[in-house]
């Protein structure tokens, strides 16, 4: 191996390398290029070098001429290289310029076989940066030149040069911080050419010499850099001249280093700044101890988000803040980067008290001191605190210096001589100077640039004295305001306060993220009680997030975390706990120096006289001002305080300065609105008439809650505000068209519960008493629990909305303690973190209630443990259902076990379980024999069940599970409706079918059911199948499945005699079903030929029993004209069948048959049909049609037009269609709706209409199919569906302006009845 150390290369370019590698902190090199060079080379006279430059060159020339020479001979043995020795990927940034990429290209892996070939490689290039380091060395020049001149003149070859390898130039630059990210990643688009990208970068590399402090040091970098990938990549010596002349340029431009003094005051300032805390307050406790990473910063692009921004601060909504359109999210990285402007940066940053400027300042403070301060290179920077009298009131720059030293002097000249160049002032806390001091100081005046207007400067300031200093101060790069912490980074300052080990505290972080990404409870296996305390506390703030969103506070995080730790581990019940603790803690920190012994103050109620006055009085305050909306105000509102609590205001407020005026202010505004809650509720005579007087006022509905935790609300007065009117909230459900509802019956004792997510939006969705619930939890007052659930119409509650965990808890503790028996609660969502607040909200119920539930229905989302958990409760809660609907929609769970667990709750009489579980974790993929036959036991001997279905929808192994429920269900007495269902997936791995004989002897011997309804696709279906007899008292049969139906339905159908009620998947001959079955009312049947269409209708000629048909049509050949004259003289006949379906598009041909039975037709009372017709005009008959039949109640159509427009583009198509639309289809329903007054569900399926292509001439239809849907004296439901979900077919203005106007009509109208449910 050869040691490339050795070469002569080491004392030019290569000991460049080392000098750049060791870079002070400050940014700058501690030798010159030449200097490096000199340091190994001596002094060598430039006679000595001109006179080797031609030997130099001759070898050069020769290396040349043998590496080719090697080369030719090397292709022609056909030696293959052996390893990419040189061509190391710039992935890694690793360029010339790195001692150690230099190190690593001394051919370690190749063979012999190539050594030479390779070495002679290696001397080649070493000796043209050899012969390079040498002529800048040579050549050092004066000290002239401008390197943004030079760059700008050699411009046009740079962009040929850096165009020949675009990524790999661009990485290596990314590599060193000589560009951004962002411009790193627009190199790699494909799109753009390659010169165009070259000019690009060009641009940006000149934008950041312009900003850089030293611009000669970075251009420097820039060129090796580029150079480097040239000669290492691509072989490339022809630049080599450019880069010559450059470099020397650049050697000439030099300019002189920092003084010593300077650089040894600065050098003072970063040890200071190096050691002090970056969190520097020490009440509350700090959070971490030296963790910053919690601030999120926004660029205000536009002062005018202000007001909407500090909303969404007050409700502590952080993350919101973030989102609005003007701003922009930014680390602190990216305060000091540079912007377009030519001046000097001007940085303005806010945000409320305790927020974290300060903190923010030292930060930027401590990465100066350890030369981390990216984007700008600064030689000094001084940290000026405007509450410091002296530089406030500082008149020169060296009264700004804050630390004396005898070099103060020599500073102050060498920066003023620079007009503040390389200079950085950090100006904290503008609102604490006066306004006389804000017009006229010296700090004003360097922040205007009036003077020292070079040197960079931020300002920090609270928000509300910063929109001053914002409007003046017009050339600002940036405002960027300080909100506090995000929802992720409070948990990770717990973890990082709570768990001082560093290592454990970033797996812990990992660990959440991870958590969080898979939406899972965030768990640890570290046993450091630290750990479990901190994973314990974020799950907690995780349910209590009225709790958590106040955390992004600095200050109210501390406080958080105090009394966390203060309580060992435990988070206090309610809110006003918390509080009542927190300012417990605040008073003890802040009576030692009054000779107060704080352990001896157990509670607020029994402070001693000295503090329980200053209390009493600081509560009055904070009361008057709440009232009047203040939440600063002046000196003269505290002049009635006792000289008390003027000493230190018990450490719970703070002062500044405002207009040459002495202001105060509560910690935040929480401590102020629990503080008015205390004085109303200890010292108000008449505190309920407070509470009402507020009640209604959104300022004080956080202090009314302190007030409920206060008084807990027992006087007997409260009870009117829980005690409403019946309050609405019962499922609001699209009404099921009569042929469903008929059907249902079949099945099911409860055919109004669906599992199918078809609610609506009501009017009265507002009557949800969030509000009141946390009244309720607040106050601890199960009485009123009772008060508020006796109010809810039906006892029966149905929660679509999307609660908040603290809400969701406040719900389930009115529920668990209003000791009544709900009829129907509706949990629509319930994902594991809302299941855990369930599962402890009734582990810790009173066993002295008696909440009762008669019906639950659910969808779990990602079921674990907690599952088991809950139904293995002891709760009389759910002790009590008897009719259970449940979905699980995947998670880790055993599905034997959960069903074991739902059928022995003992009350249950109808149990649903969907289990949806594609990508579920089963804890024990194969059931073992011993619960396989329990769960068999177990349903023969249930007494009480009376309907089961079971739905499973996966590809896991179900066939032990599902004959463990036929075989329980054979021998059971008491189940009346069966309804299995399998959905398995095309891609399904080969299962075990169910065994031989297990629905034969269900059949032969179950002398209970009356329903069954089976869904059993083959994979599952037992390899023989023969029924020879059934003794089951069948009324209902549903047959479904993809392949497997037929054959069930050709072995099941000829022995089962008196169905009322008959699915079927594949077609049956009518006369054999008939013959069976005379007494059907109920007949869903495929046809798939004409004849045993006709043969249908032509029974049904003379059937009077039939009230239900549908009909699904398989084959476009059935519609032949003897077909149809069979349906019109069906239609024409029949006078018992009410009900009409035909899922199938009815062709155009047809459509007469259909309308002229259905003109004679008196009995018939919902019609579903789909038709294709191939004029406009006979959409407008068909409808005109059915508006004459006033025995309809019931009607949907769906249009099928694409036959009208076939041979049209797509978008001629759609022009097309919205004219039809609206200018034939809207007019034909209206007047079907004028002319028919007895219709009641209404639905219009008519796809591909783009709302868009609305015209304002299509107005005046709109508005008369508005005027009479919400007059219409019998119209319950209607639906207009164009196939676009998202958007409206009507435009949005239209609707918004006229809905009260319509819902007034309406009710003038229709004064008893409810409103129509529209969904248009």
């Amino acid at each position: 191996m050869i040691d490339v150390s050795q070469w002569r290369a080491s004392i030019g370019v290569w000991n460049y390398c080392q000098a750049a590698s060791s870079r002070p902190a400050n940014g700058r090199h501690s030798h010159s290029f030449k200097a490096a060079i000199d340091s190994k080379s001596g002094s060598t006279t430039s006679g000595e070098k001109t006179s080797k430059l031609p030997a130099a060159l001759s070898l050069i020339a020769f290396l040349l001429l043998l590496f080719h020479s090697l080369s030719l001979l090397r292709h022609i043995l056909m030696i293959p290289p052996a390893g990419n020795c040189y061509q190391v990927q710039c992935t890694t940034g690793v360029t010339v310029t790195d001692t150690n990429y230099l190190q690593s290209v001394a051919l370690a892996g190749c063979s012999s076989s190539n050594l030479i070939y390779n070495d002679l490689y290696l001397i080649v290039c070493l000796c043209i940066l050899l012969l390079l380091s040498g002529d800048i060395e040579r050549n050092p020049g004066p000290v002239t030149g401008n390197p943004k001149d030079i760059l700008r003149t050699h411009s046009v070859k740079l962009v040929d040069s850096i165009s020949i390898d675009i990524p790999r130039t661009a990485y290596a630059l990314y590599a060193k911080g000589l560009i951004p990210q962002q411009t790193k990643q627009e190199m790699l688009v494909p799109a753009v050419d390659n010169y165009t990208k070259a000019a690009n970068l060009m641009n940006v590399i000149e934008q950041q010499l312009k900003s850089s402090l030293n611009p000669q040091q970075y251009l420097t970098e820039v060129l090796h850099l580029t150079m480097s990938v040239h000669i290492f990549y691509h072989h490339h010596f022809m630049m080599y001249p450019i880069y010559k002349l450059l470099m020397k340029e650049v050697n000439q431009s030099k300019t002189a280093s920092i003084p010593d003094d300077v650089q040894g005051y600065a050098d003072n300032m970063r040890q200071h700044y190096k050691h002090q805390p970056i969190v520097a307050t020490d009440w509350p406790p700090r959070i971490g101890k030296n963790f910053f990473g919690r601030l999120a910063l926004v660029e205000k692009q536009d002062s005018s988000t202000q007001a909407e921004s500090a909303w969404h601060l007050l409700r502590g909504q952080v993350d919101e803040t973030v989102k609005l359109t003007e701003n922009k999210e930014i680390s602190v990285e990216d305060i000091l980067y540079p912007t377009d402007s030519s001046l000097s940066l001007r940085v303005v940053i806010d945000g409320p008290p305790g927020i974290g400027k300060t903190t923010l300042c030292r930060k930027l403070l401590n990465m100066w001191s350890n030369g981390k301060l990216p984007h700008q290179q600064y030689d000094l920077v001084l940290y000026c605190p405007l509450r410091n009298s002296k530089i406030a009131t500082a008149t020169t720059l060296a009264d700004l210096f804050e630390y004396e030293s005898d070099k103060v002097s020599k500073v102050v000249d060498w920066l003023s001589g620079r007009e503040g160049k390389g200079l950085l002032i950090i100006f904290d806390g503008w609102d604490e100077l006066s306004e006389q001091l804000r017009q006229s100081s010296l700090a004003t005046g360097i922040i205007h640039r009036r003077k020292l207007f070079q040197c960079s400067v931020i300002v920090t300031s609270r928000s509300y004295a910063s929109s001053s200093l914002l409007l003046k101060l017009v050339t600002r790069n940036k405002h960027v305001q300080v909100i506090g912490f995000s929802e992720k980074e409070i948990s990770t300052v717990i973890i990082r306060t709570l768990q001082k080990d560093s290592k454990l505290a970033q797996e812990l972080i990992d660990k959440k993220r991870e958590d969080d990404k898979n939406y899972s409870l965030f768990t640890t296996t570290q046993s450091s009680k630290d750990s479990q305390l901190a994973v314990k506390l974020i799950n907690n703030l995780k349910v209590r997030n009225d709790v958590q969103s106040l955390c992004y506070i600095p200050l109210v995080c501390s406080m958080v975390i105090l009394v966390y730790c203060k309580e060992k581990g435990h988070l206090p019940t309610t809110l006003t706990q918390l509080y009542e603790n927190f300012i417990l803690q605040t008073i003890r920190r802040h009576v030692e120096k009054r000779d107060i012994d704080p352990y001896t103050l157990g509670s607020l109620s029994s402070l001693p006289s000295q503090l329980a006055i200053p209390l009493e009085e600081m509560c009055h305050l904070a009361y008057t001002n709440l009232a009047n909306t203040r939440m600063t105000f002046s000196s003269h509102k505290v002049q009635s305080l006792s000289e008390a609590v003027k000493e230190d205001y018990l450490g719970l407020m703070t002062t500044f300065i405002e207009y040459d005026e002495k202001s105060y202010q509560f910690l935040h505004l929480s401590i102020q609105e629990f503080l008015a809650a205390w004085w109303i509720a200890k010292h108000e005579k008449k505190a309920e008439e407070v509470f009402k007087d507020h009640f209604d006022d959104d300022h004080f509905r956080m202090c009314l809650r302190f007030v409920a935790g206060l008084t807990h609300l027992e006087h007997e007065s409260y009870q009117h505000y829980f005690n409403k009117q019946k309050i609405d909230l019962q499922c609001n459900r699209d009404p099921l068209p009569g042929f469903e509802a008929l059907n249902r019956s079949c099945f099911y004792q409860n055919p109004e519960i669906r599992e199918k997510h078809d609610h609506f939006n009501s009017h009265n969705c507002d009557n949800f008493p969030i509000f009141l619930l946390q009244l309720l939890y607040e106050a601890q007052n199960t009485n009123l629990c009772l008060v508020l659930a006796e109010s809810i119409k039906n006892h029966s509650l149905c929660l679509r909305e999307v609660l908040s965990l603290f809400d969701w808890l406040c719900l389930i503790y009115c529920i668990n303690n209003s000791n009544i028996k709900w009829n129907h609660l509706h949990l629509v969502y319930l994902p594991n973190q809302e299941l855990s607040v369930l599962t402890d909200e009734l582990s810790i119920s009173n066993s002295s209630l008696q909440t009762q539930c008669k019906t639950l229905q659910t969808i779990l989302q990602k079921p674990n443990e907690l599952m088991h958990k809950l139904l293995d409760l002891q709760s009389s809660l759910f002790y009590h259902i008897q009719e259970f609907y449940c979905e699980l929609n995947n998670g880790k769970y055993d599905h034997c076990f959960v069903l074991l667990q739902f059928l022995r709750l003992p009350r249950l009489r109808i149990l649903h379980l969907i289990i949806n579980d594609l990508i579920t974790t089963i804890v024990d993929n194969i059931w073992h024999a011993d619960i396989l036959m329990e769960l068999e036991k177990y349903i023969q001997s249930h007494s009480i069940l009376q309907e089961m279905k079971i739905q499973y929808e996966g590809n896991k192994a179900v066939t032990g599970i599902f004959t463990s429920i036929i075989r329980g269900v054979t021998r059971n007495k008491t189940i009346i409706s069966l309804l299995l269902h399998v959905y398995l997936p095309c891609d399904v791995p080969s299962l075990f079918p169910l065994p031989d004989g297990v629905i034969e002897q269900l059949l032969k011997d179950n002398s209970t059911l009356r329903a069954l309804s089976l869904n059993i696709p083959d994979e599952l279906l037992p390899l023989s199948l023969n029924i020879v007899e059934v003794n089951t008292p069948l009324t209902a049969l549903e047959i479904r499945g993809w392949r497997s139906s037929k054959l069930v339905t050709s072995s099941l159908l000829p022995h089962i005699k008196g169905l009322h009620c008959l699915i079927l998947d594949d077609p049956y001959p009518p006369p054999l079903l008939f013959l069976s079955h005379p007494s059907l009312h109920i007949l869903t049947l495929p046809l798939d030929t004409a004849k045993s269409a006709i043969e249908l209708f032509t029974i049904l000629q003379t059937n009077t029993t039939l009230k239900a048909l549908r009909l699904e049509i398989k084959e476009e050949s059935v519609y032949t004209s003897s077909m149809g004259t069979s349906l019109q003289d069906m239609l024409m006949q029949n006078q018992t069948l009410k009900y009409l379906e035909v899922n199938n598009a009815i062709p155009s041909s047809f459509l007469s048959f259909l309308t002229i039975g259905l003109r004679h037709n008196t009995s018939i009372q919902q019609l579903s049909v789909s038709i294709q017709p191939n004029e406009e005009e006979d959409v407008t008959a068909f409808i005109n049609l059915i508006s004459q039949k006033k025995n309809l109640t019931e009607f949907e159509v769906k249009l099928e037009l694409d036959g009208i427009c076939s041979n049209y583009s797509e978008e001629k198509k759609e022009k097309i269609m919205a004219l039809l639309f609206y200018e034939h289809v809207l007019p034909s329903v209206t007047d079907f709706l004028q002319s028919h007054a007895t219709i009641r569900l209404l639905k219009i399926e008519f796809k591909c209409v783009n709302w868009g292509l609305f015209q304002q001439n299509w107005t005046e239809p709109v508005c008369c199919l508005h005027n009479i849907i919400f007059t219409h004296p019998s119209l319950e439901y209607i639906h207009i569906d164009t196939g676009h979900r998202i958007t409206p077919i009507f435009p949005q203005f239209f609707l918004t302006l006229r809905k009260n106007e319509l819902l007034n009509e309406c009710r003038k109208h229709r004064p008893n009845k409810p409103l129509p449910i529209t969904k248009l």
